[in-house]
């Protein structure tokens, strides 16, 4: 029995010394014209697909996929950020990507290989050492769903052509519902919003990779650009929730009133203030719900009002604001 346990003793010593000759005296080939040794392919591989699916969300956590909205703005978001390594449909990578170790998959076979809950994780969190990197906000995985929606409907044959327009219009011109409606925001509003992404104070991974490469004047340019055209006019909604307006004109004990900053007839409106009325209603909803959970910053009473509101409080909210005929600011 002693004797067994000093041979594995013996064996380990001689397999922690092999160790340290590799990594101390290089002799690992790290090459990507090699490859890696006979095994290690199959070990990393296999470590991977297993370290996904343990970690995974559960698949009742996945929502709506088809939603086309969602699925444009995946597309958008593609386009810019992954297309480079994994190509689009009906194009093949190029020679620089086919080059790497590992190669990035082909849009077309990565989308074969995975759930939505997987494909959620595996964006979100990226993968070391393959070059895959994790998403730019960390804890912005409700975004994450888009590009998850996108990549399944390439897999089911119903992904949208890509859309024609580029820069703010790419998204905010094609896309309903989970982005922000930009005619009804003033210039300093925008100006605020766009240097925050750029200084990465107010997290958003489809927003950080936008505003990248962009200066902080560029981002005052496009602000006034922006601030300029004409609101939109549309039709209230039929429906406006009783309970939203109450919250938003009175509020509570532990929530001030939003229409005091945000309007209508703001009273302590601060340039930067965003307007309110006649935004989409799920953008309202997810954004009060980022500032809920600690992930917007930037204004400790928003910080302060969101933590006391209800999930119901915030539907109802969101869905009043959306009701109201849209306005340029919050006044």
């Amino acid at each position: 029995m002693i004797r067994g346990l000093r041979l594995i003793a013996a064996l380990a010593a001689a397999g922690l010394l092999g160790a340290a000759a590799v990594v101390t005296f290089g002799l690992y080939n790290v090459s990507a014209q090699v490859g890696h040794w006979p095994g290690v392919s199959w070990v990393l591989h296999e470590t991977f697909r297993n370290s996904v699916r343990l970690r995974a969300p559960a698949p009742a956590e996945v929502p709506d996929l088809s939603d086309p909205a969602l699925v444009r703005l995946g597309e958008r978001h593609y386009a810019s950020a992954c297309s480079p390594c994994h190509a689009a449909p009906g194009v093949e990578r190029t020679a620089t990507m086919r080059a790497m170790v590992p190669q990035p998959p082909h849009l077309a076979d990565a989308v074969e290989q995975w759930a939505p809950e997987e494909l959620h994780w595996i964006i979100q969190n990226g993968i070391k050492m393959s070059g895959m990197p994790a998403w730019p906000a960390r804890h912005r995985g409700d975004e994450v769903w888009a590009v998850v929606a996108y990549l399944v409907a390439v897999r089911q044959g119903r992904a949208p052509p890509a859309a024609k327009e580029d820069g703010c219009g790419g998204c905010h011109g094609t896309v309903a519902r989970h982005v922000p409606r930009l005619d009804i925001h003033t210039e300093a509003y925008l100006a605020k919003a766009l240097r925050d992404f750029i200084a990465g104070t107010r997290a958003s991974g489809i927003m950080q990779q936008a505003v990248s490469g962009m200066t902080p004047e560029e981002a005052d340019e496009i602000a006034g650009r922006l601030a300029a055209s004409p609101v939109v006019p549309g039709g209230a909604a039929a429906s406006a929730p009783a309970e939203g307006e109450a919250l938003a004109r009175r509020g509570t004990g532990d929530v001030p009133a939003c229409a005091a900053c945000h309007g209508p007839g703001a009273s302590r409106a601060r340039p930067g203030t965003p307007a309110l009325a006649g935004q989409g209603r799920a953008y309202l909803a997810a954004q009060l719900r980022l500032w809920r959970a600690g992930h917007r910053g930037g204004s400790e009473v928003m910080a302060a009002a969101a933590r006391r509101l209800t999930d119901d409080q915030i539907d109802a909210l969101a869905a009043w604001y959306a009701a109201l005929p849209p306005a340029k600011g919050p006044g």
